[in-house]
């Protein structure tokens, strides 16, 4: 549910970057982005993802898919094999949740690989473990060629996370989502991005 404003907040990051001198209109400048899936359960994600951020920046965003391979029959490790076009673009993982953080780093090493000119990443849950036992949000730090990783607020975190570790504060859509549900009123338009006059807000 959160992914479309986190694509909100993405634009707006994205939106302020200097534009490369070579830029040909500097003025309306949008770099070239595109939304990867971190396998295939990530393809819906990804596709609301980039749809919402197509519709506000009003430029093509492309999408890719990182498959992952089974390296043997039962094998429990897979190897990520990306489908998509990343060479010069700024890419945004999209995920449901990081944990361990594993998974993320070995995914920003294989789009630096392919090309990718700068990588962000957006999961909806940070699951890190106690903060005695776990050194997930430290290994993300040191990762120089992750940009940062946006989770939202879902999970309270019991340390202060580093700056490449964003929040993104969901409390305002949860308590707009359970007032319309008390008050029997749509809460998929929450999250339209057409004009809604005809339903009553009531986060205010």
């Amino acid at each position: 549910m959160p992914a479309p404003v986190a694509a909100a907040y993405f634009h707006e990051e994205l939106s302020a970057l200097e534009p490369p001198a070579d830029a040909e209109d500097p003025e309306n400048y949008y770099p070239p982005i595109t939304v990867v899936a971190s396998h295939e359960g990530q393809v819906h994600r990804a596709t609301q993802f980039r749809s919402v951020l197509q519709r506000l920046s009003g430029q093509d965003v492309e999408v890719a898919v990182l498959s992952r391979t089974m390296l043997s029959p039962g094998a429990r490790e897979y190897q990520p094999d990306l489908v998509g076009s990343v060479k010069g673009r700024k890419c945004i993982l999209i995920d449901d949740i990081v944990s361990t953080g594993t998974t993320l780093v070995s995914n920003v090493k294989l789009l630096k690989r392919e090309g990718a000119e700068s990588i962000y990443a957006w999961a909806t849950h940070g699951v890190f473990a106690n903060a005695q036992t776990t050194d997930t949000p430290d290994r993300l730090q040191k990762l120089d060629d992750l940009e940062f990783l946006l989770i939202s607020n879902s999970i309270n975190s019991p340390w202060l996370l580093p700056p490449k570790v964003r929040l993104l504060n969901v409390a305002p859509l949860l308590a707009e989502a359970i007032a319309r549900a008390l008050h029997d009123r749509s809460i998929s338009s929450i999250l339209s991005l057409e004009p809604q006059n005809d339903v009553e807000r009531y986060d205010a």
